[in-house]
């Protein structure tokens, strides 16, 4: 028929004046493919796959050979069919750190970068940062606060370079990386704009072999530790989260509640870690952060295979449902 032929003709000239997007999340071991339609009130996955890397690509959240995994990159996306696609990407979550702050005087700093290098280690970041790229976002003060607070995110600048070029010498129409941590709390949002005065959210990014701790509090990140604890000792990693919000207890005397909030891939397990925890910590409120069981995000229309690689619960797209948010608005 003529008009299928023109269709086809159609579908290049469509991709070309409206290229799709893709979100990647970034991992020394995988890479975490999402693609999204924003025509209805939430977004719906379009495609979502996790790939693995080729062997000693990406060592710590950095690029080690960075012409082999661009290759890789570029190649995946078009053998998926996005070589047109806008993408944005998550750093792993090894590449960024992030600290509140509190800054001396009534006011803000005019230089917070010389603050902080003057502060040293006392500023609580392991990584230099003189050679590290700054993010500082004010925040509000609490009424009677003495002096200002910001968040500051820190990335090292030569892996931020690195992950730069990588996308550059695959050729892919890039539009930036976003810290893993701050997609997390955007991706949370709507947890964390609703919890009442005096209580702690304790956001637990659960992996095989171990678990990684936030604790928010009206809204903003406040103390975070890796914990050693894994699924063989349930109990042991029970009592970390209790010991570690009790340490915070004693810093901010008005907690009255604990939400945990759980995410990450084991956080699907339910009679492995969800109802152990329950029992294990009747007083908490807990949460599983699963975007789309909670409506976050809708699923596909159609049931999809992946082609090489496994498709993620939807425990583990926090990060990438966090930078879904931030791009459907640029």
């Amino acid at each position: 028929m003529v008009f299928a032929g023109v269709v086809d003709r159609l579908i290049p000239l469509q991709t070309w004046l409206f290229p799709s997007q893709v979100l990647l999340e970034l991992d020394d071991h995988f890479v975490t493919l999402l693609a999204l339609h924003h025509q209805g009130p939430i977004p719906t996955v379009k495609w979502l796959e996790r790939v693995p890397l080729p062997a000693g690509t990406c060592e710590q959240g950095i690029p080690v050979r960075t012409e082999a995994l661009a290759d890789f990159i570029g190649d995946l996306l078009v053998e998926r069919g996005f070589a047109a696609a806008r993408v944005a990407a998550v750093l792993p979550a090894l590449a960024s750190e992030w600290h509140l702050v509190q800054w001396p005087g009534p006011g803000w700093p005019e230089d917070p970068r010389r603050l902080l290098i003057e502060r040293g280690r006392e500023a609580g970041f392991r990584l230099p940062i003189q050679s590290a790229d700054l993010r500082v976002i004010r925040l509000e003060p609490d009424a009677g606060a003495t002096a200002p607070s910001s968040l500051v995110i820190a990335v090292r600048k030569a892996l931020l370079q690195g992950w730069i070029d990588t996308f550059a010498t695959a050729g892919l129409s890039f539009e930036g990386l976003e810290a893993g941590q701050v997609c997390v709390m955007r991706a949370l949002e709507p947890l964390l704009g609703e919890t009442p005065d005096g209580q702690v959210v304790a956001v637990l990014e659960l992996l095989k072999d171990r678990g990684h701790l936030l604790l928010v509090q009206r809204g903003i990140p406040v103390y975070e530790r890796r914990l050693a604890g894994s699924l063989a000792g349930i109990g042991l990693l029970a009592e970390e989260l209790r010991r570690s919000v009790d340490y915070w207890r004693q810093q901010e005397r008005g907690i009255t509640s604990v939400q945990l909030v759980l995410h990450g891939s084991q956080a699907a397990l339910a009679e492995a870690v969800v109802e152990p925890l329950r029992q294990l910590l009747p007083a908490w409120e807990l949460v599983v952060a699963d975007p789309l069981a909670l409506g976050w995000l809708a699923g596909p229309a159609e049931p999809q295979n992946a082609e090489e690689g496994a498709i993620p619960a939807g425990v583990e797209l926090l990060r990438l449902l966090g930078l879904a948010l931030v791009e459907a608005y640029r």
